[in-house]
Parts: structure tokens; C-alpha cells; sequence
């Protein structure tokens, strides 16, 4: 089975809609998304609703969670994040499915144990997996795939027991290069690698209100 992991879109409709097409020729069979659609760009109303038509397996992500109140929004930072202005332009049934995401997610594919976190498994919303962050923390015997996002920054580092894999972001990429990435694994073959994209951040630039 090959299996798409992205994350971190928010509210990046046009990066999102360059991954979008991209996949298409790719021929995965399952998506997963591990959370934050929403924050920092004001599209977050047309990301879940690709999410919903890419049948993607969705998890909730820190700024998601803002949104509905889980988590605390401070004034300062949601003059960057702009959570409470893209909150007014969800629907209602919008809400209703975004209340529906989990924190964390453990799948059984081919063989393989997975579980999905947007942040880490101790602390699935607000932790950070960084490349130099002590595998120690990260690895589980029995585990054998570990998917995070949070970062903004990809990479794939192999533990005692784990592949630890840190996907990046779709949306708001932070590492050099600034290209949206994206991890694909293949549950029969268990090999896992990050791909990137290259997308034109130009109508963002130019578009008014966009970070």
C-alpha cells in the first residue's frame, strides 16, 4: 500500500492545490493529514473541504485546536495566526467535522505498526519533533513507523526500533528552500521518503491580506 503523509497546510490554498495536483499521477491509496489546515493564511474553509473530497484521514493539529478552543489564543500571537478571523469563515458543518479529528491515530497496514501525531506522542498537539531531538523520546519497541508534523522542517531518522519521520509542511514550509514536502510510504516494500514541490509563492504575495 503506498500511503501520502503531509501536514501543516494552513489555510494555504494555493500550495495546497499544487500538492493536489502533483498526487494525481502518483497513485496512493490512502492520505493522511496530521492536522493544522487552518492559521496564518485565510483559506482554511477550501482546505477541508479538499481534505474532505481527497478522503484524506485527518488528525487535529495545535491551530486547529485554537480554533475550536481546546487550546488557549493568545491576542498577540492571532495577530500572525489569524485563527479567529478564519474561525468566522468556517460553516457550521465545517466545525462539526473538524470536532470529529483525533490527537493521535495508530494504524496496523501490511505487517506494520504506524501511528500518526501532529506534534509528539507525549504531547500530540503543542511538542516538537526536531531533528535533534533525542530519538530516545521517540522510539517505542514494536513501533515501526512514527509519523509527526509540527516543525515545518522534513526529515527521516531511524531509532533503536522506530523510523521516526517528520513530514514538513504543505502550507508554510520553513527549511531551506522553503518547497512544500510531503512523506510516501510503502507498506510492502517499508520504505519511506520525503518529496518535495516546487510552488509559486506569487500569488500569495501579491494577493491583499495574505501572510
Amino acid at each position: 500500500m503506498k500511503l501520502c503523509v503531509f501536514s501543516d497546510v494552513h489555510g494555504n490554498l494555493c500550495y495546497f492545490e499544487t500538492a493536489l495536483a502533483a498526487w494525481k499521477a502518483q497513485g496512493f491509496e490512502r492520505f493522511y493529514f496530521l492536522g493544522d489546515a487552518v492559521g496564518y493564511f485565510p483559506d482554511g474553509e477550501a482546505v477541508i473541504r479538499r481534505l474532505r473530497d481527497l478522503q484524506a484521514v485527518c488528525l487535529l493539529g495545535n491551530h486547529d485546536a485554537m480554533l475550536l478552543g481546546t487550546l488557549p489564543l493568545p491576542a498577540e500571537k492571532d495577530e500572525v495566526y489569524q485563527i479567529a478571523e478564519a474561525r468566522e469563515h468556517l460553516r457550521p458543518e465545517t466545525l462539526a467535522a473538524l470536532r470529529t479529528w483525533p490527537k493521535t491515530l495508530e494504524e496496523s497496514l501490511d505487517g506494520l505498526r504506524i501511528r500518526f501525531v501532529h506534534g509528539t506522542p507525549a504531547d500530540p498537539l503543542t511538542g516538537y519533533g526536531y531533528e535533534d531531538t533525542p530519538l530516545a523520546d521517540l522510539d517505542q519497541i514494536g513501533l515501526d513507523f512514527l509519523f509527526l508534523g509540527q516543525t515545518h522542517r522534513p526529515w527521516i531518522r531511524k531509532a533503536a526500533h522506530t523510523t521516526v519521520v517528520n513530514v514538513g509542511s504543505v502550507g508554510l514550509p520553513r527549511d531551506i528552500g522553503n518547497r512544500p514536502s510531503y512523506a510516501v510510504l510503502d507498506t510492502i516494500e517499508k520504505t519511506v521518503s520525503i518529496h518535495r514541490l516546487t510552488a509559486d509563492p506569487a500569488p500569495i504575495l501579491n494577493a491583499p491580506g495574505r501572510i
